[in-house]
């Protein structure tokens, strides 16, 4: 990047780039292993339980709130089994 000097030319500054934008650096991962495995596991008991709670009472609004406190619940139990 060049900036003009004091003179009106134009002096040079190096300014490094973030440590995720840096070539040939991958950048970080979004969720690590842990947090992708509890929110994977909290998912597949929120459709199980909704989906349950649909064909044994067919009311969709009330299926769709079963799934989402079931998951929501499940997350930090989740959290504490599988371990970091």
């Amino acid at each position: 990047m060049t900036a003009p000097g004091v003179d009106g030319t134009s002096s040079a500054t190096y300014t490094t780039p973030p440590a995720g934008e840096r070539q040939g650096e991958a950048p970080g991962a979004l969720l690590t292993g842990h947090a992708f495995l509890v929110l994977v596991g909290a998912g597949f008991i929120a459709l199980v339980v909704g989906g349950l709670a649909y064909l044994s009472t067919g009311n969709t609004a009330g299926a769709v709130l079963t799934g989402l406190i079931a998951g929501g619940t499940s997350a930090p139990v989740l959290h504490k089994l599988v371990g970091p």
